[in-house]
């Protein structure tokens, strides 16, 4: 399975606008990962169509970033998977809000769940909850990450080693791969600079240096290679 992990260089107050940027970086994949809160504040039916509409237009499934949803007593940062068709197929919530939300009124939602896709099961983590590996205790086959890394650092480059480090973590102790996009070094969130941490760790690469790349683009999951690995570990008696 290909997917294609966006990284915008911008992010707008206005989710049309980052929907519009993120269509302008469509290649050919099978699988579509937005950024956090690609979709800013947009109310949700604007928000679910322009998942749905990017997932037709794509011919691809579509995690759609996030949106704040207003819901009483505050918002929730959510988002949706899209087919190719446009239907909606899951749904996902982001269970820490961190640094920002905290202070703007966001609360934490329900705990992702796993769910199929094309046959494999998938879960979508947002941000911050890829550091809570309880969220990992079912077995899953990708895990995708929706971010948005602002950072206290002066340089990008802690959160990234951070980020790296985590991703290859996850994907190694959990036998799956681990798809982050999130925004492009320079752009901000209410002040806060992102550290640009787009990334795809795999946990059975040809190479070494494989084991993580950096950046936006297309990246291969392999689910031959990683039932493969599994085999192996199994057949080792390194599992839990």
């Amino acid at each position: 399975m290909k997917v294609l992990m966006i990284a915008p260089a911008a992010w707008s107050p206005d989710g049309h606008d980052n929907f519009d940027a993120a269509e302008k970086l469509l290649e050919e994949s099978d699988l579509v990962v937005l950024p956090e809160l690609a979709g800013s504040r947009l109310p949700r039916a604007e928000y679910l169509e322009r998942v749905s509409g990017l997932a037709r237009r794509a011919g691809a499934y579509v995690v759609g970033g996030s949106h704040y949803d207003a819901v009483e007593g505050g918002s929730v940062n959510r988002g949706v998977v899209a087919d190719p068709a446009g239907r909606v197929v899951a749904e996902y919530e982001k269970a820490h809000p961190y640094g920002v939300e905290h202070r703007a009124g966001v609360l934490p939602g329900r705990p992702s769940r796993t769910f199929e896709l094309a046959g494999r099961r998938v879960r979508v983590l947002v941000c911050a909850d890829l550091w809570y590996s309880a969220r990992l205790a079912a077995p899953v086959d990708a895990v995708l990450v929706p971010a948005f890394s602002v950072t206290q650092w002066d340089s990008p480059e802690p959160s990234r080693a951070l980020w790296r480090h985590m991703s290859v973590a996850r994907a190694y102790e959990f036998m799956t791969y681990v798809a982050v996009s999130d925004w492009e070094h320079g752009a901000s969130y209410h002040g806060a600079p992102c550290a640009g941490v787009t990334g795809f760790a795999d946990p059975y690469p040809a190479r070494p240096a494989e084991y993580h790349v950096r950046g936006a683009g297309v990246r291969v999951m392999d689910f031959e290679r990683l039932d493969a690995l599994r085999a192996d570990r199994a057949g080792r008696g390194f599992v839990s």
